[in-house]
């Protein structure tokens, strides 16, 4: 049973209901691990979501359960577990945001706010090379696969048939920092228009005038999930990354959202500033 990395919410899933399962067993995760002749901490992280369990390592815990493996919910566990064995593309890629950008590949909904750059799945090519460039690589080959990747995420705001649903709020600061020069920022203010267009797509921005807010300190991402999944938030810090999971850390970052979308302008006002910034510069 090898380690699953990074989690995602299909493999919390598939943990959460071989828990049930157990749990409805009566059995312990102590009782269990010594049916299966293997840890504690092992049938832990697999409920967890920690571990990418092989489809025969799920057959013995339901055959442990007393579920048929040939009906429900017996055969979609197996299924689940099946597909979990396809490795995403983000995993090539390693380095920190693989973790993150699994989560992103399976949301349904995005909540985001960037005080200082356009957020990456709202980037340009050329906007998104000037990114990884700036302080922190110089080896082209390294900045041409992340800007690859980069690109490859935007894809999730058109998959079909449900695309991601992304409500992103942007500081008048990033629509302002020139990254790459003028010519670079047109071009993705441009973007930046007419990809609000879409139809799962809201772009909002806060002017300066709005004042201080409740996320003063740093940007964030609130994602959200299909399948009664729990909910995540996210913090990109200097130190590395922050996932948040309990509900009175999400309950705190949803609310400094609701706070930054009352103060940002109306979509349609913002489409105007944006593109007002875009004829006459930033």
């Amino acid at each position: 049973m090898p380690r699953f990395a990074p989690a995602t919410p299909r493999s919390r899933r598939l943990g959460r209901e071989l828990r049930k399962l157990r749990e409805a067993k009566g059995l312990t995760g102590e009782e269990t691990a010594k049916l299966v002749r293997c840890s504690t901490s092992r049938i832990s992280r697999i409920e967890s979501g920690e571990i990418k369990p092989r489809a025969g390592d799920v057959m013995e815990l339901l055959v442990t359960y007393g579920v048929r493996i040939d009906e429900e919910p017996g055969t979609s566990l197996l299924e689940l577990a099946r597909d979990l064995r396809e490795e995403g593309w983000w995993q090539r890629l390693g380095g920190r945001y693989a973790t993150y950008i699994a989560y992103e590949t399976e949301a349904a909904e995005l909540k985001n706010f960037e005080p200082m750059l356009v957020p990456g799945l709202l980037q340009t090519e050329r906007y998104a090379r000037e990114v990884n460039i700036i302080g922190r690589e110089t080896d082209p080959a390294t900045v041409e696969q992340r800007v690859a990747a980069r690109m490859t995420r935007q894809e999730v705001l058109h998959r079909q048939p449900t695309p991601l649903r992304l409500h992103a709020i942007l500081s008048e600061a990033s629509l302002r920092t020139e990254v790459g020069g003028p010519d670079v920022l047109r071009e993705q203010l441009h973007h930046l228009v007419k990809v609000s267009q879409l139809p799962n797509v809201t772009i909002q921005v806060l002017r300066f005038e709005a004042g201080a807010h409740l996320a003063d300190s740093s940007g964030f991402a609130l994602l959200t999930f299909a399948h009664d999944d729990p909910p995540l938030g996210y913090i990109e810090t200097l130190a590395g990354e922050l996932f948040l999971e309990s509900s009175r850390d999400l309950a705190r970052l949803s609310a400094a959202y609701d706070n930054l979308r009352m103060l940002a302008r109306s979509p349609a006002e913002s489409m105007r500033f944006v593109k007002e910034l875009s004829e006459h510069g930033a």
